[in-house]
């Protein structure tokens, strides 16, 4: 992210702090903490780097975390296999406790625990001790994403179970069917128009003859893999520190939905590559690269505005803030930077107006929903769909809070230090702002049922930026608490220019430290993302839980509906049973059917509601009576959520079975589905 000015520290030698701008400097301080001078040329390699740290490391004869190494190839994989060998046992102990979840064993929780923390912490360790090379640190960062992806995919091997994989495996299957595009999907209407995803998965199940399923999984693989490898090369060109690149993408792995919802077979997750490789070309074009990288930015608009809707429009954000801060920074001011966001922009607008106009339909309810919470907490006003979010256990909340503080108090470092340094490193501004957003995003989880959702989506991209604001603070050693100046000052003094590169004590206590803390987001990541606390470990099922609702019951029932069924059927039912009916029995869905099931009896009220939805039929899942949903909603707008005390009784579930208008048609023991007799 560019380098400081040339160090003047602590009476250093005058031949020292005159030397040639091609030479590397080093002044060291005293407490072990060395700052770097490198050449002053404005794009220093990053093998000169690296080469540099470890000559400071050897002059400043520190006792950090073993002796240091001689400088060594690029290409070195250092300690990059054994360490992934460590975290890889991590893999093999969360596949235990998976299956001891399905079997409802005690200690399948604890077992998930230490896994998720050996997976993960010897990786972070090994890049915060700096002792990684460009190709350690890559290796180390993508073999800890092709074992998160693990997690992802032990966690339900067979099938997909979250409803909007279903939804894509539909459109994908649609497509292997009929060899078409934008095939109609009830499931999810808004996917017709964005087919990145689906025709990437069609065309693999095509060519190899592998089922959907199977080739959705190795899909959302390749696709989560090669986000992570663009995530590392846009830090490391934009930092020119294997060691930052490292820091941030672990320190992204930490995001409340990348371990699941971010490498789902969803069509966000084919267009974050997509994402991440615009914002790549584009540092490239802005740093003299040329033309061809322009190219690959438009090319990289178009395909990301194909793939998915909202990454489209945080990308339109991205481009524009990256623009606004070369402007208002850069003298002469280079225009040429608003290309790009022009660009998107007009690209965007150009899909959904011609093409996608759905989406602006599918996006009102959501941005309804949220309108609403916003007045419910500033205007005292909310619309009775909005609900309460449920409450949140003290120690998960604790550990979260925990995590957002420290990244909170390296945030402000961060920007105390550029403020102060007067830094005019557009990217790095960029990345500040973006952390604000995260910041200012994460409120969102206090906006009704739905705020922790929309946390969730938003860290997705505002994550990225904190990500690197969090690498600057710790890979560079950014003072939280600053020294004092000549005049006494603390806050206001100016750090000593250069790149500051910790020794000795304070290195090995600030990798304990960051490691720690790194882990800390991590564990407040998987209680606060996805699956939710109840659901982290696989096991019987569980109502309205998502992948924990999917079982052999619901999904014959589906398949029933598929044989038997016109495909134009309106099929109502709870959030499992919607998906599956949408998706395996490929029925026209009906989500907003909670005040059927609620109601006590069949008055002429539900009647009425019931022919307003155009409602065929209901699928009711008797187990919905014997235990409360996990988000305290049993259906889409569900009128009770957030209020749920008690399951649905037994008689709510059974006066189906007692109305005339209504015929029972299928039951397999635990799922049936009437027919409304008029229909």
């Amino acid at each position: 992210m560019g380098d400081h000015p040339t160090p003047d520290v602590d009476g250093a030698p005058e031949a020292e702090q005159e030397a040639p701008g091609d030479e590397t400097v080093a002044l060291k301080t005293t407490d072990d903490t060395v700052i770097l001078r490198l050449p002053d040329a404005p794009k220093s390699s990053t093998a000169t780097k690296v080469n540099a740290l470890t000559t400071v490391r050897k002059q400043a004869e520190s006792e950090t975390a073993g002796d240091q190494p001689a400088a060594r190839s690029v290409y070195d994989l250092g300690w990059a296999p054994w360490v992934l060998a460590v975290s890889s046992f991590g893999v093999v102990l969360v596949a235990l406790a998976y299956a001891g979840g399905r079997h409802e064993a005690g200690w399948a929780m604890a077992v998930y625990w230490i896994g998720q923390v050996i997976v993960f912490s010897p990786v972070v360790f090994r890049l915060l001790s700096r002792l990684a090379g460009v190709a350690e640190s890559f290796v180390l960062v993508m073999g800890l994403a092709a074992n998160q992806y693990m997690l992802k995919w032990m966690y339900s091997p067979d099938q997909f179970r979250f409803p909007d994989e279903l939804q894509h495996w539909l459109a994908t299957t649609l497509i292997t069917e009929s060899g078409d595009l934008f095939r109609p999907n009830n499931a999810l209407p808004p996917a017709v128009h964005f087919p990145g995803l689906a025709e990437m998965g069609a065309g693999l199940s095509l060519l190899t003859g592998l089922p959907v399923t199977a080739a959705g999984t190795i899909v959302a693989g390749i696709a989560h893999l090669i986000f992570v490898g663009l995530l590392f090369a846009a830090v490391l060109r934009a930092g020119n520190s294997p060691a930052m690149a490292g820091v941030a993408c672990v320190t992204y792995a930490t995001a409340m939905h990348y371990l699941f919802f971010n490498s789902m077979f969803l069509y966000a997750t084919a267009a974050l590559p997509y994402f991440m490789l615009t914002v790549w070309a584009h540092r490239r074009w802005r740093t003299g690269g040329g033309h061809k990288f322009l190219a690959l930015v438009v090319a990289g608009i178009l395909m990301t505005t194909v793939s998915h809707h909202v990454t489209a429009f945080a990308l339109v954000a991205t481009l524009l803030l990256l623009a606004v801060t070369e402007l208002v920074l850069d003298r002469p001011r280079p225009w040429a930077t608003l290309i790009a966001p022009a660009v998107a922009l007009a690209v965007v607008c150009a899909w959904i107006g011609l093409v996608a106009r759905d989406v602006l339909a599918y996006l009102e309810s959501p941005a309804r929903r949220l309108a609403d919470a916003l007045s419910q907490i500033f205007g005292g006003a909310a619309s009775e769909q909005t609900g309460t979010a449920s409450a949140v256990p003290l120690g998960q909340l604790a550990v979260q809070g925990l995590g957002l503080l420290g990244l909170f108090v390296l945030f402000l470092a961060v920007a105390r230090d550029m403020i102060v340094r007067k830094d005019r490193d557009s990217w790095r501004w960029a990345a500040l702002v973006g952390g604000a957003v995260f910041f200012a995003g994460n409120g969102a989880r206090f906006l009704g049922s739905g705020g922790p959702e929309i946390a969730g989506r938003l860290s997705t991209f505002t994550y990225i930026p904190m990500s690197i604001i969090a690498a600057i603070a710790i890979v560079h050693a950014v003072r939280i608490i600053p020294d004092k100046d000549e005049s006494g000052r603390r806050w206001r003094s100016v750090p000593p220019p250069g790149v500051a590169v910790t020794t000795g004590r304070r290195l090995a206590n600030q990798v304990y430290i960051g490691t720690t803390l790194i882990t800390l987001l991590m564990v407040g990541a998987r209680t606060g993302g996805w699956p939710p606390v109840s659901a982290l470990v696989p096991g019987p099922y569980l109502p309205a839980s998502y992948e924990r609702s999917v079982d052999a019951y619901g999904v014959d029932a589906a398949h029933w509906q598929a044989r038997n069924l016109p495909h134009s059927s309106r099929v109502g039912g709870d959030l499992t049973a919607v998906a599956l009916s949408s998706t395996y029995g490929r029925i026209d869905p009906v989500r907003e059917v909670g005040p059927l099931y609620w109601a006590s009896w069949w008055t002429e009220g539900e009647e009425q509601f019931a022919r307003q939805l155009a409602l065929g039929y209901l699928v009711v899942d008797r187990r919905l009576s014997d235990r409360i949903p996990a988000d305290n909603a049993y259906f889409q707008d569900d009128p009770m959520a957030g209020r749920i005390t008690t399951p649905l009784s037994e008689s709510q579930l059974g006066k189906f079975d007692l109305i005339p208008e209504m015929s029972r048609i299928y039951d397999n023991g635990t799922v049936r589905i009437y027919r409304l007799e008029d229909s």
